[in-house]
């Protein structure tokens, strides 16, 4: 048994027109692509209007980017990005958060929900929620992040960020949650391509191990891009790999349930088990992760664990209504 792996894979997979291209921007295009496959053949096999998939796919698509965007940016570092507004669109900078894409996808398909069923956005339920959303978020980051001001407004825009996304989904549940168990299906592998591309980029790795399976990853990639001596890590956590893994089988848990079962016809049964299974696992790596920014070392739960906890309850209370309290599906008037 190797006592461990060196990780020497070159994120750069080709160059174009002077221009590189990653391994991580293909796995992350790959995993778009399975996604939109997977879920296009659900609405084929319930025979839905061609139409919606297309709409669910903008809507979905760029409340993944805008979400994950701003998620890196609200919530690990908001006061370097409020102080330079501009930066917020330099995505190709690099920085994408996962919870902020989750986040912006349920936003996404709530506004095509709202646009399928030809109701309107409630304002007043949008403003209560998310300033009671900054305002809760706030108060639970003065409990759990000590003095960081960072984190505390990191906290403060999630509980904004999830108070928006309550007041649309009660404007359209069970609509958008029956979309959703479709679509976290699809997520879930494409979850998977993206984690794998992190392993391919070096980041995103645990702490230190002795297991057989550690590996040591570049810790100069650029430097080391112009030439200079790699210098790696110690024998680390891959926890790219695990997380990729439990990915991979909540999809494989999701496809089962949908075509094999009758967890379909209970709106958000699907859905709540793929919530826990994805960010549960997620809370739990957390504690072996090496942490993303300085100030979470004097935090109680580091940030992704705190922005894990709303998706967990969520996908609790998913699979008690499912279970308790079964809604018939509801039937979709086309426009």
């Amino acid at each position: 048994m190797l006592s461990f792996i060196t990780w020497d894979v070159d994120p750069e997979a080709f160059t174009i027109l002077g221009r590189e291209v990653r391994w991580y921007g293909i796995l992350w295009a790959l995993g778009v692509l399975l996604t939109t496959m997977v879920i296009q053949r659900m609405y084929k096999w319930e025979k839905l209007p061609e139409k919606w998939f297309d709409s669910l796919f903008m809507h979905v698509i760029f409340g993944l980017i805008i979400g994950a965007r701003l998620g890196h940016c609200l919530f690990y570092t908001p006061l370097e990005y409020l102080a330079s507004p501009i930066d917020l669109i330099k995505i190709w900078e690099g920085g994408l958060a996962s919870h902020g894409g989750a986040i912006g996808m349920v936003v996404g398909v709530c506004l095509y929900s709202l646009k399928i069923t030809n109701k309107k956005i409630n304002w007043r339920y949008v403003l209560i929620g998310s300033v009671s959303g900054f305002i809760i978020g706030g108060l639970a980051g003065y409990l759990t992040s000590a003095s960081s001001v960072d984190a505390n407004l990191g906290l403060a825009f999630l509980g904004l960020s999830v108070g928006l996304c309550v007041a649309l989904l009660f404007t359209v549940y069970p609509t958008a949650v029956q979309t959703l168990d479709k679509l976290v299906v699809g997520v879930a592998i494409g979850a998977t391509f993206i984690r794998l591309g992190n392993l391919m980029n070096h980041e995103i790795y645990g702490g230190p191990t002795d297991l057989p399976w550690a590996f040591r990853f570049i810790e100069n990639l650029h430097e080391w891009k112009k030439g200079a001596e790699p210098i790696y890590s110690q024998p680390s956590h891959p926890t790219q790999i695990y997380e990729a893994l439990t990915y991979f089988i909540i999809f494989l848990v999701g496809m089962f349930l949908f075509y094999k079962t009758k967890a379909r016809e209970k709106t958000g049964l699907i859905l709540g088990i793929s919530l826990i299974g994805i960010f549960l696992s997620r809370f739990i790596y957390e504690f072996i992760k090496n942490t993303q920014e300085d100030y979470e070392s004097d935090m109680i739960l580091n940030m992704g664990q705190l922005l894990s906890l709303p998706f967990i309850i969520w996908g609790i209370w998913l699979i008690w209504s499912a279970l308790k309290r079964p809604l018939k599906v509801e039937k979709i008037k086309s426009k």
